[in-house]
């Protein structure tokens, strides 16, 4: 060997020598025995041993108990046949406690060595703390994964181009209710309908959309309503050139809560406290019709005293005192004045003036809700169409249900006559100029011309007797009618039944009305 190539294979020794005796790895050299000929201090400072403890033992002293023998096996057998092993060990450190090796044994063959003559470089560190990390990481996906599979609320994962990548049974089970390919499609679509461009701009800022209730109406049972929540997450990129770099997608994770118990819960007190105040107010209405009509009745014969007095004085010469007829009249007409006071008196009290905005397709919705009964008991089919688009006028809800309510009532009891076999009614909304319409008919008898107009005074009904009525004429439907600015009246050109139209002025002309008086 030349000077420079002895050289150089001195300088290689130091620089391996150096390289080994620095490295953070782990090493040792074993014979084909698996005696210990070399160790590190990195091997030191892992195990606790010192090089005197290993030098000339077997490398199993640093096995563990519970590493499977079948481990051991394919190491020996993968090094028997000249090729490496890499795979983790369970060893244990000079005080006893266990770490989890990452090894790789290599099989080594010296130039200068006999040719049966096997050394082995064994290379290994302490893998404990990421086998840790992993294992809790795989805990948590398996608890989350159990969580979200037996939740009962629906979840649903979705990537930017909308398609979901991960669910859960509930959100499955969602799927064969609503009869729809994706649910969340159909969340989404309606989200984007209620909330406009509120909606676009938490898309665009990927901000959080919580606790959204919307309704779906599935057309073969009863509307289910979901409290709606999304949010956002982004997952960063495993791949080697995203390691510096900020490459990340983003999911969109929607959770749907099934809230229709609750509502046809809430929905069902609302009814029962909207049927109780109904009912009080149509009870007052028909207390002021029959008090307005008593009193009606009552004047006539008291104006007729009292003209009947006025003239007996004047016969009787303006006498002081009168004769006795003159003071019979005379009592009698304050008896009378006295009942009308005290009829008067006993009045209920005015219903409070048009206060707000209404939207007469909820106002009808809800009659025809407190109305269901009648119309199953009476076999009345309904056909109900509401506008689409509706402005709202001013009045007072109470009053305009018990307006409908009262001639919703009016058309099934026309219709529940012994024998009468065409029972329908059709209810309607829409929009004619600048007043805002409601159209109610039935397929029952129908009012004949010549009372027409009658029908709308006091006490007078088309029946032969009231027994079946509520005692509350159209009379008292005019009225309401008449405070909230509107127009009642009875569709001449209808046949086959009875027609109905109720006309109100729209917040749109009111406020059209307003800025022309400013003017």
């Amino acid at each position: 060997m030349s000077a420079p190539d002895s050289m150089q294979a001195v300088f290689a020794d130091a620089v391996f020598h150096d390289a080994v005796e620095q490295s953070a790895i782990a090493i040792s050299i074993t014979d084909g025995n698996a005696h210990i000929l070399y160790v590190n201090p990195a091997f030191c400072a892992i195990t606790g041993y010192a090089p005197g403890e290993v030098v000339g033992k077997r490398q199993s002293l640093l096995s563990y108990k519970s590493t499977p023998r079948s481990v051991y096996q394919k190491m020996w057998q993968a090094l028997r046949a000249g090729q490496s092993w890499t795979g983790r060990l369970l060893n244990r450190r000079r005080d006893g406690s266990p770490y989890v090796a990452e090894l790789t044994v290599t099989p080594l063959r010296s130039s200068v060595s006999r040719e049966d003559e096997v050394r082995y470089l064994g290379m290994h560190w302490d893998a404990t703390e990421e086998h840790r990390l992993a294992q809790q990481l795989g805990n948590h996906k398996q608890l989350i994964e159990s969580v979200i599979s037996v939740a009962p609320v629906a979840v649903a994962l979705l990537d930017v181009d909308g398609k979901v990548v991960l669910d859960n049974p509930a959100y499955r089970r969602i799927v064969s209710d609503m009869r729809v390919a994706e649910p969340a499609h159909a969340v989404m679509d309606e989200l984007r309908r209620s909330l406009g461009d509120d909606f676009g701009r938490a898309l665009a800022h990927r901000r959080a959309l919580l606790n959204h209730e919307l309704c779906f109406d599935l057309g073969v049972s009863d509307p289910r309503w979901y409290s709606c929540s999304v949010t956002w997450f982004e997952e960063r990129h495993t791949s080697p050139d995203a390691f510096y770099g900020d490459g990340c997608s983003d999911y969109m994770l929607l959770v749907m809560h099934d809230i229709s118990a609750s509502k046809r819960q809430q929905e069902a007190l609302r009814i029962a406290a909207m049927r109780a105040m109904l009912s009080e107010g149509e009870f007052n209405q028909s207390l002021r019709e029959a008090l307005s009509g008593a009193i009606f009745q009552l004047q006539g014969p008291v104006n007729l005293i009292a003209a009947a007095a006025s003239l007996q004085r004047r016969r009787a010469g303006g006498a002081a005192g009168g004769d006795a007829l003159s003071r019979a009249l005379a009592d009698a007409q304050r008896a009378g004045e006295q009942a009308i006071a005290t009829l008067q008196s006993a009045m209920p009290a005015e219903p409070e003036a048009p206060s707000g905005l209404v939207s007469l397709n909820e106002v009808l919705r809800d009659v025809l809700m407190l109305e269901t009964e009648s119309f199953l008991s009476a076999g009345v089919t309904v056909d109900w169409h509401p506008a689409h688009v509706l402005p709202s006028v001013q009045g007072n809800p109470t009053a305009l249900r018990n307006l409908f309510r009262q001639l919703v009532a009016n058309a099934v009891e026309a219709m529940n006559v012994r024998g009468w076999k065409e029972r329908s009614l059709s209810v309607s909304t829409e929009l004619i100029g600048q007043d805002v319409c409601v159209v109610v008919s039935d397929s029952g008898p129908g009012i004949p011309e010549a009372l027409r107009l009658k029908v709308f005074e006091p006490f007078f009904s088309t029946k032969q007797t009231r027994s079946a009525g509520r005692g509350v004429g159209l009379s008292l439907a005019q009225e309401i009618v008449s405070r909230h600015r509107g127009m009642l009246k009875i569709d001449p050109e209808h046949t086959n039944g009875c027609c109905i139209r109720v006309s109100f002025p729209s917040m749109r002309q009111n406020a059209e009305g307003a800025s022309g008086g400013s003017r």
